[in-house]
């Protein structure tokens, strides 16, 4: 849409119109004029089709954008041109005049939509990039969950029951002073009254490493790390790295 209206269809219509007399006697002015549009044409290409995909919010901006787009034009329409061998009736549209404002018309009408038409379609491909991220995430976090999965699982108190974990259903562990809350997969958190340090023995050896004072987290389920940050398969939200367990964590990479 853009090659076929800047290469043909701009052109075509600025020939409709004495091009040559106007380069002749007022080229400063094609010129100026001739900016002005490419301006307009980026400004709606760019940012007013685009406020459109927003709803009336959209069309309140686009609609006073236009309007200062018309007054500028209007004002760049009372500069005084004259050519010769034309007169031009007092209360008339000059030549100039028309054909400024049919250009102006003509390049709104092309770049609001194409720029409406490429927010649609940069919107429908961010979609179809997260749709296909979380896609990946998810299988990814399958794969490694069945490669970890060895229908080992740990017992832990919570209440007055005995909680039987599986060991690959551990998301992470949080240290909450005395208490250690296992955070699973599909299920609700278990609360054991446990000190974080005497969890670890109870783990699969290898399996988990402690990162903070706060945290133990699987090994399989690490996809990102850092010296100061942790980024587990399924979760937004990172973890941090005490000062004390970066060599801990780096060892076990």
């Amino acid at each position: 849409m853009d090659i076929i209206f800047g290469a043909l269809m701009l052109p075509g219509m600025m020939f409709l119109f004495p091009v040559a007399e106007w380069l002749q006697w007022h080229p400063g002015y094609v010129l100026a004029y001739g900016i002005w549009l490419y301006a307009v044409w980026l400004l709606c290409h760019r940012f007013l089709g685009a406020q459109l995909y927003l709803g009336w919010r959209g069309i309140i901006s686009v609609g006073s954008v236009l309007f200062l787009i018309a007054a500028v034009t209007f004002l760049m329409t009372l500069t005084p041109v004259e050519f010769p061998g034309v007169t031009t009736e007092m209360g008339t549209m000059g030549l100039h005049q028309r054909a400024m404002w049919i250009l102006l018309i003509a390049v709104v009408a092309n770049g609001i939509p194409v720029g409406y038409w490429r927010a649609q379609a940069k919107d429908l491909q961010e979609t179809r990039e997260v749709a296909q991220a979380v896609d990946n995430a998810r299988e990814a976090l399958e794969t490694r969950r069945a490669e970890a999965e060895t229908g080992e699982e740990i017992q832990v108190k919570a209440g007055y029951k005995t909680q039987h974990i599986p060991v690959s259903a551990i998301r992470f562990i949080e240290g909450r002073n005395n208490y250690a809350c296992f955070h699973l997969d599909h299920r609700e958190d278990i609360v054991s009254k446990i000190p974080l340090k005497d969890v670890l023995p109870l783990l699969p050896e290898g399996a988990f490493v402690r990162i903070h004072r706060s945290y133990i987290v699987p090994l399989w389920r690490i996809e990102k790390r850092s010296s100061a940050a942790v980024k587990l398969m399924g979760m937004d939200e990172a973890l941090p790295v005490g000062r004390a367990y970066k060599d801990v964590l780096k060892n076990n990479g």
